[in-house]
This record gives structure tokens, sequence and C-alpha cells, in this order.
């Protein structure tokens, strides 16, 4: 398996724009597993921008640890834009940082799911100062490949969100 380059562009250009805002980000991961925090937290000084992650796989977790509401679980499923632009901005606002990922989504196979939804679905969300986007994305590949593409599309998100003027 490979490791999170120490010299990963992606993980090297959020931190840079963190710092200059003097903010802090969260990480909520179900598919990805710990892969987004784990290139966040290669940078060198992760200390002074990483507040904390936490790997909520299951719905109880996601309730227990996240703070999402039952009924956003039951009504529009874990897999879906408004159940996980919930997780980023309910996470976000427990954690009292300024910025949240959060992921949630079927890396495969299809065995044993009861899902409408094939594998490699995912949904991402960045909940900012000025409101929460959440996007819906496929991706192909091995489990291990849909995690990485996960995380890589997420941390994209972030940076993208962080191009943008800040606002409070």
């Amino acid at each position: 398996m490979n490791l999170p380059s120490e010299d990963d562009a992606l993980a090297q250009s959020i931190a840079g724009s963190l710092l200059a805002r003097e903010a802090k980000v969260a990480v909520v991961e179900t598919t990805a597993g710990g892969l987004i925090s784990a290139r966040l937290l290669s940078v060198a000084g992760a200390s002074r921008w990483y507040d904390r992650g936490v790997v909520a796989y299951t719905g109880t977790s996601k309730q227990d640890l996240v703070g999402i509401e039952t009924e956003t679980l039951r009504e529009q499923g874990s897999v879906s834009i408004p159940a996980v632009e919930a997780m980023a901005t309910t996470f976000r606002e427990r954690s009292g940082v300024a910025y949240c990922i959060a992921e949630s989504g079927m890396a495969g196979p299809q065995t044993g799911r009861r899902s409408a939804k094939p594998a490699g679905t995912s949904v991402i969300a960045v909940a900012t100062p000025s409101g929460v986007v959440g996007r819906e994305f496929l991706f192909d590949g091995s489990r291990l490949e849909v995690m990485a593409c996960i995380a890589e599309a997420a941390l994209e998100m972030l940076r993208d969100e962080l191009a943008t003027p800040a606002t409070v």
C-alpha cells in the first residue's frame, strides 16, 4: 500500500490557505477510512490548522460522534447530499472550526448492500463559515482505489472552497 507523500502538493496548498486565514479544519470520514486525515496530517506543522477527525462508519457512529439526526439518515440515506451536508455542518459547529470536510459512500464491491446506488458512489461536503456545498461522485476501481479517489476529491473540494474570498 502506498503511504501519503510528504510532498503532497494538494495537502500543502490547503495547509498554506488555512494558515493564511488562521483557520482550522475538522474531518468526518466514512468510506475513506482516515485517508483524508492521513493526507492532511502528512504535512509538517498540521497541529496549527488541523483540529480533529473521526471515522464514523456506521449509522450509529454518525449519530453518536458527529451528531447527525436519526431522521436525516432514515429519510435521506447516509449517502445523500442532505445527510453529508448535515454531517459537515454539525461537526463543524461541534468542533468550533472554520472548515469541515465530510464524506459518505460505498466503496464496493456490491455484495451485502441494500442500496440501489452503485459501488463507487460517494457524497462529499465542505462546510465553511459562509455555508456548505455537497457533491455526489461515482468513482471506478477497487475498494482501495475508490477510497483514494474520495480522499483526493474531498481535498480538491476543500482547496477550491479555500480559494474563494473568506466571509464570515
